[in-house]
């Protein structure tokens, strides 16, 4: 069966489909998250149903008015390419579940290289589309792509489409958009670099199973940002890196990581302060509540479990999750952390009535009433 189906597309949210140019040079491209994708293909646009796998052709002149040769990039491996008087089609598959927002496509006249990740034998590549412009900044910067997935590789589990490519495309937006396989880039820092791949893991093999969970996407995300600075840098920076996400949280005094109310617009599915930091430091207070052994086994589990490996989990399936690897209930945990408002303060006075002794009290105020008293360990 065929579906005819063209026009305009209408930009929605980050960008949905927009035509614009680099360097003079035109680019196509699209970032369909959250509500985006149905603006420029027929699909069924919802957080409860994958495709099982795609294939993707892309028709397009052979050259740009530089007489530049346009490339394509798209979700999976590169199939081939065919030619047809002045017209190039590009095939890409996709062999894995997929929601709709995480289709993409981009065209200009990249330059393209790759690295090799080695995964203990069975290699595969990363695939860089960059404008050529930005060569030079490129290739200084994305080869920390191949230790920092080593890194989720050993902490975690293999990259999860190991058999397909991971890869980069330079794109006109700001900021970076995790495509499954290829996340598309506004520039190449190493946090970017890191946030884009570790979804990859959380928010592509498992997607939040609704926009009220997209802390399972984008809190995840920014987490494992923070894992980078602890395990390539070391422990001062990732303190910085922390308390630059509790400066962000502490703000403001209300505001829960879960999305509880009916606000499922864009600015608040994706409140960095909410979301990505609140989001981030639940899981970090989480590994303090459990221990590092217990908290990546958690996550490990998680990841590999049949219910949501290439589908979708919501909080309370993570929870229960987590709660069957530990045997911890973690009700009251989460009840503070995740759907409470808010954050705690801390007095402490001590006092030292002998020289062997020392004696603390510790008094907590709430920014939120939502929550009458934050339990938490303190380090």
């Amino acid at each position: 069966m065929k579906v005819a189906y063209s026009g305009n597309p209408v930009s929605s949210g980050f960008g949905s489909y927009e035509v614009s140019t680099h360097d003079d040079s035109p680019i196509m491209w699209t970032l369909s998250e959250p509500y985006g994708a149905k603006a420029w293909w027929p699909c069924k646009q919802d957080l409860n149903d994958k495709i099982d796998s795609i294939d993707i052709f892309i028709t397009t002149p052979k050259f740009n008015p530089n007489n530049e040769e346009y490339v394509s990039v798209s979700n999976g491996l590169e199939i081939g390419q065919s030619y047809s008087e002045d017209l190039k089609t590009t095939h890409f598959k996709h062999k894995y579940p997929i929601p709709a927002y995480l289709i993409a496509v981009a065209i200009t006249n990249y330059d393209v290289y790759n690295h090799t990740v080695e995964n203990n034998g069975n290699p595969f590549e990363i695939v860089n589309y960059v404008y050529p412009e930005s060569i030079d900044y490129a290739t200084a910067n994305t080869p920390v792509t191949v230790e920092i997935m080593n890194l989720f590789t050993e902490l975690f589990e293999e990259y999860p489409f190991s058999d397909e490519k991971y890869g980069h495309a330079q794109f006109g937006w700001g900021g970076g958009m995790e495509h499954t396989t290829v996340s598309f880039m506004g520039s190449f820092s190493r946090s970017l670099i890191a946030h884009e791949l570790a979804h990859q893991w959380f928010g592509n093999k498992i997607t939040c199973g609704s926009w009220r969970d997209i802390w399972l996407n984008e809190g995840f995300a920014t987490y494992l940002s923070g894992l980078v600075e602890e395990n390539l840098d070391g422990e001062n920076d990732f303190t910085n890196w922390k308390q630059s996400r509790v400066n962000s949280i502490t703000n403001q005094p209300d505001g829960s990581v879960y999305i509880s109310g009916n606000d499922t617009t864009v600015s608040r599915v994706f409140s960095g302060r909410l979301s990505y930091s609140k989001g981030a430091m639940v899981l970090h207070m989480l590994r303090n509540e459990l221990g590092d052994a217990p908290f990546f086994q958690s996550l490990q589990n998680y990841l590999a479990d049949e219910n949501f490996s290439y589908a979708y989990a919501k909080s309370d399936e993570f929870i229960d999750s987590v709660e069957n690897t530990t045997n911890k209930d973690l009700t009251e945990f989460f009840a503070d952390w995740l759907y409470g408002e808010g954050y705690p303060s801390f007095q402490i006075e001590w006092n030292q009535p002998e020289s062997d002794l020392v004696t603390f009290q510790i008094f907590q105020n709430q920014s939120h009433p939502s929550v009458d008293f934050f339990e938490s360990k303190l380090k």
